[in-house]
């Protein structure tokens, strides 16, 4: 992600001088998270027993990152976009099947994406002078999912010291949204839009640990799996076009 967004910079110099950027816009943005049901996930023991789990969402996470794009004709926009989205918590409560009492395994979330993105500019209007642009748009690209070390809870909320190994795949990923554009000047605009983002699955690993310490015959035949980062956004950004 890092990279990337290093990339997209740093090149930025170097395009105004090799090619003509009339119609090329960058915007960096920020926004909120709201995460969604991330469905059914389970995982098996060291017995191979099915163990599923109930985990609602994710909660609340932060997402920034960059947009580089290209006015194509005057109301259709292409754009490539790097995004980091960071503060999501797995917490998944499962019932031990020996004591009977309520157990949980807790882990953080993050996800970088990479999408490439098109828009339709709806006609514009003016509120006090200030011309507004309404667009609906969408995309599709890749995501990268890191489930973090898994700690298990007891019943009081405590960590009784037993964690999973984490773990990071990439995944399918698409999005849907509609914003508009409030023009600040004549290159600056507001970019203010809510999308529905699908970010694929996350998984976890299998190696289990007691207190740091390796302890293999603890460790699990199947990874937790089965859950998807879904979530709605509110985001931020600030178009500038060349």
């Amino acid at each position: 992600m890092k990279t990337i967004l290093a990339t997209l910079l740093l090149s930025l110099p170097t395009l105004a001088f090799a090619v003509d950027l009339d119609g090329y816009y960058i915007t960096p943005k920020v926004g909120v998270s709201k995460s969604m049901n991330t469905g059914g996930t389970d995982w098996r023991d060291s017995n191979a027993s099915l163990v599923p789990m109930d985990n609602d969402d994710l909660g609340t996470g932060n997402a920034f990152g960059l947009s580089v794009g290209k006015y194509l004709t005057g109301n259709l926009r292409l754009e490539l976009e790097v995004t980091k989205r960071t503060g999501y918590k797995f917490d998944g409560v499962y019932t031990n099947f020996n004591v009977n009492k309520l157990r949980s395994l807790k882990a953080k979330i993050q996800t970088e994406a990479l999408f490439v993105n098109g828009f339709y500019d709806f006609q514009p209007f003016s509120i006090s002078n200030m011309p507004i642009t309404p667009y609906l748009g969408g995309g599709v690209g890749i995501s990268r999912n890191k489930m973090r070390a898994q700690a298990e809870y007891a019943s009081d909320g405590l960590p009784n010291g037993a964690t999973i190994n984490g773990n990071t795949i990439n995944q399918f990923a698409y999005k849907f949204s509609a914003g508009t554009l409030v023009s600040l000047t004549e290159q600056l605009s507001l970019d203010v839009n809510y999308q529905y983002v699908n970010l694929g699955a996350f998984k976890g690993d299998t190696e289990a640990y007691f207190e740091g310490v390796p302890m293999p015959a603890a460790d699990l035949k199947k990874p937790i799996s089965g859950g998807e980062i879904e979530s709605q956004e509110i985001m931020f950004g600030l178009q500038y076009k060349f």
